[in-house]
């Protein structure tokens, strides 16, 4: 994603932030256990970090996944569900600071932001981070099982949406993923509507695309269904996460990552405190905790999804086969599309796609 690079902090700020989170750390690790609650997307952390985490800083940590973002954003609109900290998606990100629902950084707690690719600081979502802190990022594509679909037959959306050929051959072993935006945002796509055209024509035109493809799908899916499903083979073709696609083919060499040929979103998944965390200084703490390059090259390893920092901090660190796999690290050549904020208008709308979509 080609954003504008700047350089974030300065090196007195920095020596000042790291005597100051210092005193922190040993408060905490000193004090009673605590309680932090973190809600994050399903097959998207290494478990051993929790442990690492709870065993360093004391501290019990409740943690719960979600398959979609739309869960993530309910949960924050009423209330934040009880939790401290939660990952959020891109294109909610500014919905939920303007709606004040998630609480400002405080980055003389989190001075591993230093650690951060410039790529990242200045983003169209939250620049120079002030209210969120990236995750990870990928792109969105297709995963295939090639002992089902062979390879150079999934070029793209094209086939996830022929119901002529392609989906009658697979039906009920194809699947959309279960965030509806990214459904709608891939009928975009295929359709060659632009991101930002939520006419009324439009809409009717995705309405009807995917209510055509609906009857051959085996559902919309979160990566926790179908990961699995396609290393079994119990689903040939998945719109997908690219992470999820590469956790799938560890268990199964058969299973490929397609880069649809009409484009790849590229996205970031950001780290925010719900205004109503009732432990803000331990979220902080779990953020910085996850900028670390040895704790981000853990995750990277597991989950196959990129970190936000620099590359040159994770060499050594992480699996050089993965930072040269093209679909975790997408190549120069690919078509990369970067997605847009969503305004509670538009959410709206693809609420009423998804409803006129699904039912009987």
């Amino acid at each position: 994603m080609k954003l504008t690079r700047r350089h974030f902090i300065y090196l007195a700020g920095a020596v000042a932030v790291a005597t100051a989170i210092g005193g922190y750390y040993w408060l905490s690790t000193r004090s009673e256990k605590r309680i932090l609650k973190i809600y994050n997307y399903s097959s998207y952390i290494n478990p051993d970090i929790i442990k690492d985490f709870e065993a360093k800083y004391n501290v019990k940590v409740i943690y719960d996944e979600y398959e979609s973002a739309d869960e993530a954003f309910a949960k924050l609109q009423l209330g934040g569900g009880g939790y401290d900290l939660i990952v959020l998606t891109d294109q909610y990100v500014p919905q939920a600071v303007k709606k004040g629902l998630i609480q400002p950084l405080n980055k003389e707690k989190t001075p591993n932001l230093r650690n951060i690719d410039s790529l990242f600081l200045e983003n169209r979502f939250d620049p120079g981070l002030n209210y969120s802190v990236p995750y990870a990022w990928g792109t969105t594509g297709i995963g295939i099982n090639t002992d089902y679909v062979e390879e150079g037959e999934v070029s793209g959306y094209e086939q996830l949406f022929d119901t002529k050929g392609f989906l009658p051959k697979h039906k009920g072993k194809v699947s959309m993923l279960e965030e509806f935006l990214e459904v709608v945002n891939a009928a975009k796509l295929y359709l060659g509507i632009p991101l930002d055209d939520w006419s009324d024509q439009s809409v009717q035109k995705i309405i009807d695309l995917l209510r055509s493809q609906r009857d051959f799908l085996a559902g919309y899916y979160g990566a926790s269904v179908y990961i699995p499903a396609l290393a079994k083979g119990d689903l040939h073709a998945a719109q997908a996460w690219s992470g999820d696609v590469v956790q799938a083919q560890s268990e199964n060499q058969k299973v490929k990552y397609v880069l649809p040929k009409e484009g790849a979103y590229i996205w970031i998944d950001f780290m925010t405190i719900p205004k109503n965390s009732k432990a803000p200084d331990l979220a902080h703490l779990w953020i910085n905790y996850m900028l670390d390059p040895e704790v981000a090259a853990k995750n990277v390893n597991y989950i196959y999804y990129p970190s936000p920092l620099r590359k040159e901090l994770l060499r050594g660190l992480v699996d050089e086969q993965i930072l040269s796999n093209p679909a975790i690290y997408p190549p120069e050549t690919a078509k990369l599309i970067q997605t847009m904020p969503i305004s509670e208008e538009i959410l709206s709308i693809i609420e009423q796609i998804s409803t006129a979509v699904k039912k009987v």
